[in-house]
Parts: structure tokens; sequence; C-alpha cells
């Protein structure tokens, strides 16, 4: 074996190591990292955020950091506390009782545009629609309505539902749609009507019940009306003469024109 060729030998066989750890690396890249997955490739869409906060917003009507409502733009209107509550109607109690009903009655007409009773009106709550929108005189009096009719539930069940309601709602706050914030800070939802665009990525919560369609209530457009007979009381010529202007009006389709014209001059 001449020297040259024995020179050479060990470096073929260092290059014919490096390729093969090459390509065994390679391999190992190939089989050993995991397949990138279609939902990982997609983009979620961000939450939205309190706009007070700033944390993301679970489903609800208030932040529940900081309580304020989701629906409002500028984060001035915040949720009542619940001993808040408890405190505005002991006070509303008490003024039926002191004023014997009557001044009581005189007071809420006046604090009722506001979306208060009496008690509200002294402790400083307010109610409000669960859109954003203003409780009107209305809106207070079916309110305290249903909540007579639901306080017949046995064990208090309709007030102190409340107390494990994320957003501090009563049961009748549900059925009529409408929560209790603190009166400061939501002044402008009586002075405009509504808080108007919630904040971007905050959507309107839906209704309380869903839309009721009655069974008998018929959506779908009524059966078309039939074509007119052609007239077959009448003399031969005239009933083919009316039968011709019921097709040029378009009233008969050709294959009736031909039916009843062959029923005519079978007559004959």
């Amino acid at each position: 074996m001449s020297p040259v060729f024995a020179a050479q030998q060990p470096l073929s066989q260092l290059a014919v190591v490096a390729w093969l750890s090459k390509r065994a690396c390679l391999a190992y890249n190939l089989v050993g990292r995991k397949p990138r997955s279609k939902e990982a490739s997609v983009a979620t869409p961000a939450s939205p955020e309190c706009v007070s906060c700033r944390r993301p917003l679970p489903p609800g009507l208030f932040c529940p950091y900081c309580g304020v409502f989701v629906l409002d733009p500028q984060g001035t209107v915040v949720m009542a506390s619940r001993l808040s509550r408890l405190g505005a109607a002991i006070v509303n109690l008490l003024l039926q009782w002191l004023t014997l009903y009557i001044g009581w009655v005189i007071w809420w007409f006046i604090v009722a545009p506001r979306g208060q009773n009496p008690g509200k009106a002294v402790v400083g709550l307010r109610v409000i629609k669960t859109d954003g929108r203003a409780a009107k005189t209305g809106d207070m009096f079916v309110r305290g309505l249903v909540g007579i009719v639901l306080g017949l539930i046995p064990f208090y069940l309709d007030d102190i539902w409340l107390l494990w309601d994320k957003d501090a709602q009563t049961l009748h706050d549900k059925v009529v749609g409408t929560v209790v914030v603190k009166a400061q800070g939501s002044e402008r939802i009586v002075a405009e009507g509504s808080l108007g665009a919630p904040p971007a990525g905050v959507t309107l919560p839906p209704a309380f019940a869903p839309p009721v369609t009655l069974p008998g209530a018929a959506t779908s457009t009524p059966p078309p009306s039939p074509a007119p007979e052609a007239p077959t009381g009448d003399q031969p010529g005239e009933a083919l003469k009316r039968l011709k202007d019921l097709r040029e009006q378009d009233l008969i389709t050709e294959e009736e024109y031909q039916e009843k014209r062959k029923a005519i001059l079978d007559q004959l």
C-alpha cells in the first residue's frame, strides 16, 4: 500500500462518519418535531377587557374585580354592594312606616323617573336596565309589582337570590331585566337615557327569556289563491271569449286554457 493511499483512508472514513452524523441529526429533527396543528396556527381572539382595571372580562354584567358595569365605556357605573341593597330595603320599610305610605308614595313618584325608590334615593342607589338604558317610572312600577308577586315564594327566595348571584340580581331583577348600581357615576344614564355604544369587544347581554312563538302564529306566506274558473253557464262563444281574456291577462296558464277550451268545445 502506498503512503498516499494510507494517508487518504482515514480522511475518507472521517468524511463518511460526518455525513452519517449529519443525516442522523436531520432524521431526528424530522421525526422528533411535533407537527403544528391548525388550531395552534389560528390566533384566538382576545377576550374583552374591563375599561377600568384592564383585566379580562368573564361572562356577566359587571367586572368581578372592580365591579364596573361592562357596557359602560367610561367605567363610572359600578355595581351596588349587597350590604347597601340591604340598607336601602331597611330604609324603605322605615319610610313607609313613618309616613304611613302617603309620603312614601309621593316621594316614589318624584324619584321613580330616576330609577329609584325612596330607600334607594337615601342610600344612593339606582336601578338601570341590563342593556344600559335608564329605568323609567313604568319600569320601576313593573319591577315593584313583579317583586311583590315573587315575594310570595317561601323563604324570601326572591330577595336572598342576590347573595349568590354574580350580578347581585334578585329574581324580579332577572324577570324584568334590571340591575342595581351606585347613583354616583350613573347620572348620565338618567340624563341621556342610555350609556350609548358599549366598549370594544363587549356585546349586549341576551334576554333572560327567549321570545315565544305561539303555535298558531303563521309566519309563512299564505298559499296563492286559485286561478279563476272559466264561466260554464254562458254561451260557448262568450265562454271562449272570456277564457281567451283570462289567458291574455295571465290569470290562467296555457295548459289550463287548452283544457278548459276543449271542455267548452265538447259541450257543443
